[in-house]
């Protein structure tokens, strides 16, 4: 039986994906559709895998149903295990790069239809070869995944624990002087936890980040903190993104390790008025660039309207990928709509000082929204670290010895 391998709620679920991009596919009157994305892949067949340099190809016929899979011969036993695709349709191709004849490129075309569509998650030489042999670029699967089910959003829950708890492990951790690398250890003691706990852990479908961006470092939220810097004065970030049983959810929080100063509790107290602004706009129908806008004008009345300030946008959809649609943005055309899942994470930087930026996962519900995240600590109190007992500044040399040896 090729549904032996997923529990009934999984095979519900993989159904349903099957029924919406078949009917939107029928609508639009495209027989085929070819997925190649890993995370497409993923979520139409369940099956994890490391891609490297050779293409992953599954087609689907939205007429009928009936699935094939094109993968490297290497993986051709793995692969008999996607939903939905018997095993004598299972296809394979003999490596990358191989002779005339037998590359993937030739493997492909006797499976293709005529009005066939790719997702557009492919990578560009794959797109460009289906687009020379008929193909075109279709967001049908990308607008499905938008909207979750109540079991995606369990499974994105799951992970929302994780990532708060995360923040909240860090915060116990930190004092006046640790160092970055002491904050990433408490990633590798979150992901031991995981491995633990979770029966069905697959390493290429969970990761953690977890780590400080430590002041003023934390005003360029996509730098990568040394290992050996340490968090004195100012606004620091705690990033913690966990991806569980494929799914993404975020955390970050803005915290001191030295007592604010007026000009720091104002910044904060900014920022977390910012966010409430947008979530008080969290509700189905709502335009997604007009929440952007609406936080865009409050931080310009305060005087945080320079956009050298502000960076980004005030929020991004969650899922399999940790940013994907919908998107928080001026310039977006996303409606909010029920299962939606996004972050609200309004920034204020400042080059000689740091960052101020809290993220919480939420879920858009009928009426409104629930916070995935809410376990983290989010006042500024809480995110005031007093001073560290003994044991971990011991812990911390240590560390630090380990990294530095």
């Amino acid at each position: 039986d090729d549904m032996a391998h997923f529990e009934q709620p999984r095979h519900q679920e993989m159904a349903r994906r099957d029924h919406l991009l078949r009917s939107r596919l029928l609508e639009a009157g495209i027989r085929q559709y070819v997925a190649s994305g890993t995370e497409s892949i993923y979520y139409l067949s369940g099956i994890s895998y490391e891609p490297l340099e050779r293409p992953f190809f599954l087609l689907l016929d939205a007429a009928t149903g009936k699935r094939k899979m094109l993968v490297p011969q290497l993986e051709h036993a793995h692969l008999k295990q996607a939903w939905g695709v018997a095993e004598g349709d299972v296809h394979s191709y003999r490596e990358y790069p191989a002779p005339a004849g037998e590359r993937w490129e030739d493997a492909l075309i006797p499976l293709l239809s005529d009005r066939f569509a790719f997702d557009p998650a492919t990578p560009l030489h794959h797109a460009e070869f289906m687009q020379s042999v008929g193909g075109q670029a279709d967001d049908s699967l990308d607008r499905i995944r938008m909207v979750k089910s109540s079991w995606e959003i369990a499974k994105l829950a799951r992970a929302g624990r994780y990532a708060a708890e995360g923040v909240n492990q860090l915060l116990r951790g930190v004092y006046d002087g640790v160092s970055v690398a002491e904050g990433y250890a408490t990633g590798q003691q979150l992901l031991r936890r995981i491995i633990r706990d979770e029966p069905d852990f697959d390493p290429l479908c969970t990761r953690v980040l977890l780590a400080p961006w430590p002041a003023p470092l934390s005003a360029q939220p996509h730098a990568i903190p040394q290992l050996s810097q340490r968090l004195k004065a100012g606004p620091h970030v705690v990033i913690s993104v966990v991806r569980l049983d494929g799914y993404t959810a975020e955390c970050e929080r803005t915290f001191f390790t030295r007592p604010p100063s007026p000009s720091q509790r104002e910044r904060f107290q900014l920022m977390s008025e910012a966010r409430r602004v947008a979530m008080a706009m969290l509700r189905p129908g709502v335009a997604c660039a007009e929440i952007d806008e609406k936080v865009n004008a409050f931080l310009c009345d305060q005087r945080f309207g320079d956009w050298h300030l502000r960076l980004h946008r005030c929020g991004h959809g969650l899922g399999l990928g940790n940013h994907e649609a919908p998107w928080l943005a001026q310039g977006s055309d996303d409606v909010l709509q029920a299962g939606m899942v996004v972050s609200i994470e309004p920034g204020i930087y400042l080059a000689e000082e740091g960052g101020y930026r809290h993220s919480d996962t939420l879920a858009i519900t009928a009426d409104g929204w629930t916070n995935l995240t809410q376990q983290a600590a989010v006042d500024l109190n809480a995110l005031t670290i007093a001073a560290a007992k003994p044991a971990q500044r011991m812990k911390g040399y240590f560390i630090r010895k380990m990294v530095s040896a």
